[in-house]
């Protein structure tokens, strides 16, 4: 007989989890619930939601919980997994719950133990207790929130698909979700709605252009993915290239490019090994994580070329005299700010050919992972298909070939002209574009302060790069380091 309370002012707490997150409360919860039943090995997830009595319940054929788990699923003080094991954290599902349910009924079968307890808010106080209720036929766990008047009418069927489309929707696409059964769980995962599978058409259909690739991590493959150019704009949820672990959406990003057709630019990649990078709300991953920019720096190259094969990003051209001169002055700027040479530096790294792994072997056994190694690609033309993908190619357990790279060190710079595009210019890492057709540069041409608006332009983007990447930014750091830049 379980009976307790979650200790300390337990609804400060539950707000301030909720406020870790960009989305209301009640979508987070429901995000949470999902995740906590994929890292329990459900084959099955059930929600059901019964607008008619204010119920909203997540059911699954998982692994169910420990007593000593299921005492730790009610305490804010103890977590039941650790960063790194999987996608769900802290069992935040429920406790997000607290803020917008009258109660919960939490049934838990596992092959040791069998419980149901109700919890609520009570003033300054959560507690639980066991109640004389045991329904579940098999193994799992059911989580049925019973809720308040103001969220009564917050879930029906349509919200709910748009929320696992959103932000699991590699595990209900058409193709990607034979994929996830396939290399990721192997146990034929589906989701139901009232009863009713979730299955969506798959994104990867009716494409101009195509690219398959994937991204090893000390000759092993450990991420694969692909770019997508769309016939035609379809949901803004597709926008952009969308970076998993474990079939969860963690980001989407364009890798600090700014190409032409954005809307029409989609994309995914799932990277299990990135799980260790990702925050709380395993809505970013952690800035200057190690792992992060490691995987960052491949997958923007590879986004690049891709971006200029297929023609929505200008290519690098051969540089006028002009232009070499003020790349050297830039970069003769930043080596002297220790905060910056990062960019301005000349290495030599190895780089490893084909071989590798098996791409998602250690699903469910994540370990740490320093960040290394070389990313590889493998081309498809416009309209063509492979023939033969990466994810056929990541049985194989060949020999690798391994050669020194020289990464040519320095910042470069690029022009574009962008009516479509406000900023004056933009940094992507390695390479500073320079929008011709801004205002402020059209006006410098005509004063003859070109050069001046252009390494004013470079300073500030890579400025506000450096900035972003900083686990601990300020508003000092920001104005010492652009007082440095100008002064030099």
């Amino acid at each position: 007989m379980l009976r307790g309370k979650s200790g300390v002012n337990i609804p400060r707490l539950v707000r301030n989890i909720a406020d870790q997150y960009s989305f209301a409360p009640e979508d987070a919860a429901l995000i949470e619930l999902v995740a906590n039943s994929l890292d329990a090995g459900a084959s099955r997830i059930d929600i059901n939601i019964r607008p008619e009595d204010g119920t909203l319940e997540v059911v699954d054929n998982g692994r169910g919980m420990s007593e000593k788990e299921f005492k730790e699923y009610h305490d804010f003080a103890s977590s039941t997994k650790t960063r790194g094991s999987g996608i769900g954290f802290a069992g935040q599902g429920a406790k997000l719950a607290l803020n917008f349910s009258s109660k919960i009924v939490t049934e838990t079968r596992s092959n040791s133990f069998w419980d149901t307890t109700e919890w609520r808010l009570e003033g300054d106080e959560a507690p639980y207790y066991s109640i004389n209720q045991k329904s579940l036929k098999h193994e799992g766990t059911s989580i049925k929130l019973y809720l308040d008047k103001k969220s009564r009418n917050h879930y029906d069927m349509d919200r709910i698909r748009r929320i696992l489309y959103e932000h699991y929707f590699p595990l209900v696409d058409q193709e990607l979700r034979d994929r996830y059964r396939k290399y990721v769980y192997k146990n034929n995962l589906t989701i139901f709605i009232n009863g009713k599978e979730v299955v969506e058409e798959s994104f990867l259909k009716d494409h101009e252009a195509f690219h398959e690739f994937y991204i090893t991590l000390y000759r092993k493959k450990k991420a694969y993915g692909c770019f997508v150019l769309l016939k035609e704009e379809r949901s803004n949820i597709l926008e952009g290239v969308a970076i998993c672990c474990y079939g969860k959406v963690i980001e989407r990003a364009f890798f600090k490019k700014e190409p032409h057709d954005k809307k029409r630019i989609t994309g995914w990649i799932e990277a299990p090994y990135l799980i260790e990078a990702v925050t709380t709300d395993k809505c970013r991953f952690q800035k200057g994580n190690k792992l992060w920019e490691g995987f960052f720096r491949k997958a923007q190259k590879e986004f690049t070329d891709w971006l200029e094969r297929v023609g929505l990003i200008e290519k690098v051209g051969q540089k006028e005299q002009e232009q070499m001169e003020l790349e050297q002055e830039l970069n003769k700027i930043i080596k002297q700010l220790p905060e910056l040479t990062y960019y301005s530096s000349l290495t030599k790294q190895p780089e490893v050919e084909d071989g590798g792994e098996q791409i998602l072997e250690e699903v469910h056994t994540p370990s740490s992972i320093a960040s290394g190694g070389q990313g590889a690609g493998t081309s498809v033309g416009p309209r063509g298909e492979p023939t033969k993908s990466p994810y056929e190619q990541l049985g194989g357990h060949y020999k690798a070939t391994e050669r020194t790279r020289t990464i040519k060190g320095g910042i470069r710079l690029a022009f574009e002209d962008r009516l479509d595009i406000p900023r004056e210019s933009w940094f992507d890492g390695e390479t500073v574009t320079i929008n011709k057709k801004h205002s402020a540069y059209l006006r410098a041409e005509r004063e003859k302060l070109l050069n001046y608006h252009i390494l004013k332009c470079a300073a500030m983007s890579i400025l506000e790069f450096s900035m972003e990447g900083d686990p601990d930014p300020s508003y000092k750091k920001i104005f010492e380091l652009s007082e440095k830049i100008f002064r030099l």
